[in-house]
């Protein structure tokens, strides 16, 4: 297989979302990503505006039911065909919390890479409000369900094709949730355990790597910290695209 470029990025769905998803489209546009997989797009309203300012740069969409509000807020764009996609939902029942209305989990799709197949797995988790992540926080325990649920359906991808997964985890690179899951899933940290933030930081908080690629072992792959600066928008401001960094991933 050619090399494939993706990119993981959760939009915030607040502040001025409008005004920066128009920017981060035109961002895009320039790019060399062969596939970007978006988090945070659960308003219709920007998820239709964002869909019709991407799709000639990006003719292959993925995502699961739009409304009330579009599943897990997850979208994921493709140059390549896209051939078959499933939405499974991993959030929890127990404590009751806004991820429920969201549907919070997995949209998995198989894409067609000049003739070879392609899975790409787009997440977005459950936050930890308190940025507690020791071993006898209260939250940590339905973080480790979902991360054991998606886990499980990374599994049940055909072994025999390179599966790259990508997304919010919401928790750090450095933690135990994360290895729990590497172990569970089978699959390879592309940032090999470097804690280096993808949130962007913020008085009292210094961020956490809260952004992952996983891939399938042996998988050739690399990663970087991307979509860092500020950037002019439409209405002349300098603003970041997302309190989140990019994470971009090289794949063969």
């Amino acid at each position: 297989m050619r090399e494939v470029r993706i990119l993981s990025f959760n939009t915030l769905y607040r502040l001025a979302p409008r005004v920066r998803l128009r920017a981060l489209a035109d961002t895009l546009a320039r790019s060399d990503y062969d596939v970007v997989c978006l988090q945070e797009l659960w308003v219709p309203q920007n998820f239709q505006l964002f869909r019709a300012l991407t799709k000639d740069a990006f003719p292959y969409a993925a995502h699961g039911l739009r409304y009330p509000v579009v599943a897990g807020g997850l979208l994921t764009l493709s140059r390549s065909p896209i051939v078959g996609h499933r939405y499974e939902m991993l959030v929890q029942a127990r404590p009751w919390r806004r991820e429920l209305l969201i549907r919070k989990g997995v949209l998995i799709t198989r894409l067609a890479v000049d003739g070879e197949f392609l899975t790409v797995a787009n997440t977005h988790l459950s936050a930890n409000r308190h940025a507690d992540w020791s071993r006898g926080a209260p939250f940590t325990k339905v973080q480790q369900k979902e991360l054991a649920g998606l886990a499980a359906e990374l599994r049940r991808i055909d072994s025999g094709e390179p599966v790259v997964a990508v997304g919010d985890f919401n928790v750090p690179r450095d933690s135990w949730l994360f290895e729990g899951f590497l172990a569970a899933s089978g699959l390879h940290d592309v940032f090999d355990g470097d804690a280096t933030t993808t949130f962007r930081p913020v008085p009292g908080w210094d961020g956490a790597a809260l952004d992952q690629v996983v891939v399938s072992p042996g998988l050739k792959a690399t990663a970087e910290v991307v979509l860092k600066d500020k950037v002019r928008t439409g209405d002349g401001q300098e603003r970041y695209l997302s309190d989140h960094f990019g994470v971009a991933a090289t794949i063969g």
